[in-house]
């Protein structure tokens, strides 16, 4: 019985040892002020390495919407071209069918409407393949152009920020676990979109 005051008192020792070290050291900081304090401050050691979660940056960046929009008319336009030539074509396939199954037409004739049809059906196919290419090489440049604005604006922020390595973390990346206080993913979005209006005003 007589031990138990003297391990009371070793243990608020180390208690208000803890609390010491966790109020002068900022290990007991908020995971937000962590965050603001390691961007400003950097590691002490000068490896600084941050992250950012690359489907919220690009979700949330003004660019990549406005890049989407873009995208989105030029996939509805190409759609209403396509679906235009398609019904003209189905139209011509049933007056074709109309014709013969009422013998309105020599045999030499539905043979000549029949390689016209065909010939339409090739270039329908081909139409169609090189609006889905034309979409897909627009969808990559505009994935290249939002990516490179972002590296360009992590690099001439780099010193300010002062941050030595960003990585990029999406669902089911490479990078399975890493600390909260470590991302700053909002901070870039906010500087980001800051930049593209400043931009878009000078246009």
């Amino acid at each position: 019985m007589k031990r138990l005051p003297l391990i009371l008192n070793i243990v608020l020792a180390v208690a208000v040892a803890a609390l010491y070290v966790l109020h002068f050291t900022g290990l007991g900081a908020s995971k937000k002020n962590r965050s603001e304090a390691g961007l400003a401050a950097g590691v002490a050691d000068g490896s600084a390495i941050f992250y950012v979660q690359i489907d919220s940056v690009i979700s949330k960046f003004d660019m990549a919407t406005d890049l989407s929009g873009e995208l989105e008319s030029k996939y509805k336009s190409s759609e209403a071209a396509f679906q235009s030539k398609q019904e003209a074509y189905q139209k011509d396939v049933n007056d074709y069918q109309y014709k013969v199954q009422r013998g309105l037409v020599t045999r030499t004739d539905a043979q000549n409407i029949e390689q016209q049809l065909y010939a339409k059906q090739q270039d329908l196919v081909k139409l169609q393949q090189d609006l889905t290419a034309e979409i897909n090489e627009k969808q990559a440049v505009m994935n290249r152009q939002v990516i490179n604005a972002i590296m360009d604006y992590l690099k001439e922020n780099s010193t300010d920020l002062n941050y030595k390595y960003v990585l990029g973390t999406s669902f089911g990346g490479n990078i399975l676990y890493a600390n909260d206080s470590l991302d700053i993913t909002q901070n870039i979005v906010k500087g980001l979109n800051e930049d593209y209006q400043k931009d878009k005003k000078k246009e």
